[in-house]
Order: C-alpha cells, then structure tokens, then sequence
C-alpha cells in the first residue's frame, strides 16, 4: 500500500511539473558603455503577437460603436517592440548596484515609426520628457522588420535612424 502511494505522489510530482507554465515576462537588454549589460524590464501589456504581411489597415465595428483597427505588418515595415530614453547612475548604489532613470518611449516612437521602412528621430526630451535632469541620456530601441529584431542607441541631440530591411 505504501508503494501504491509513493507511486501516486511521484506521478503527481511529475504531472505538475509538466503542467507548469512559466510566466510571461520580457526584457530589454542594453550595453552600456563599459561594456557591462543591464536588463530594463517590459511590461506585460506591451507584450503582444505580431502578425506580418502586406501593409493593411482594416476597421471592424466595435460593440461601444468605435472603429476597432487592425494592423498587419508589412515585412519590410517597422515594428516597434520597446523604447527607453534616460541613463543609469552608479553614484546612488543600490542592490543593483545602480540607479536606472528612464521613460518609457514605446508609444512616442511607435506614432512616429510603426509601418514605416524609414524613420528618423531626434533623441531628445521631447520624446517622453526628462527623466534624469541634467545628465546625459540615451534613446535605446528595439524593433522588427518582419521577424527580424534590430537594436538601436543615440544620445542625445542625435538624429536615430530606424529602417527596414
């Protein structure tokens, strides 16, 4: 009997283990200048499927009366995936070691870029305001081109340049 039960709990044991769906999260994963990595996090909200084909714009009725829009991606268009402006600081410490001051871009540039092949950005605080006065800043950027992932960085008072393919 004890054996039929260390059998069960074992099966159990494995089931759940099998079961288990992690949790959906993301990152972004930006290089500072001494080379060190630092991972900024993305928002589960911004975390969506992509659907990639020709450039199309499709409304459908929603149920309040608006006009719901769909879009598909061209391949050769850009997709903005996340978008951080600001800098880390090394003086406050923490357990981190670092003080992370950004904003979060995403929304700015994807009015400005999304279903573009070319794109061009003045980094600056006008982008999403100042989120680390008086220090230099950066505009860090990932976006796709169909299902290719691209990274891009300029500081400040650069124009950023974005394009596919």
């Amino acid at each position: 009997m004890i054996c039929l039960v260390r059998k069960i709990f074992l099966l159990v044991f494995i089931l759940s283990a099998v079961i288990y769906v992690p949790t959906l999260s993301a990152e972004m994963k930006i290089t500072l200048k001494d080379g060190k990595v630092i991972e900024v996090p993305v928002s589960r909200e911004n975390v969506k499927s992509i659907e990639y084909g020709d450039s199309v714009v499709s409304g459908a009725a929603g149920e309040s009366g608006d006009k719901e829009t769909q879009i598909v991606y061209g391949k050769n268009t850009i997709r903005i995936e996340s978008a951080k402006y600001g800098n880390v600081s090394f003086e406050l410490g923490n357990e981190l070691g670092y003080k992370q001051y950004f904003c979060d871009a995403k929304d700015a540039l994807i009015e400005k870029c999304d279903g573009k092949d070319r794109c061009k950005i003045i980094v600056g605080s006008q982008i999403c305001g100042d989120p680390y006065p008086g220090k230099g800043k950066y505009l860090y950027v990932e976006y796709s081109c169909g299902e290719k992932l691209k990274r891009a960085k300029n500081t400040q008072t650069e124009i950023m340049l974005l394009k596919c393919p």
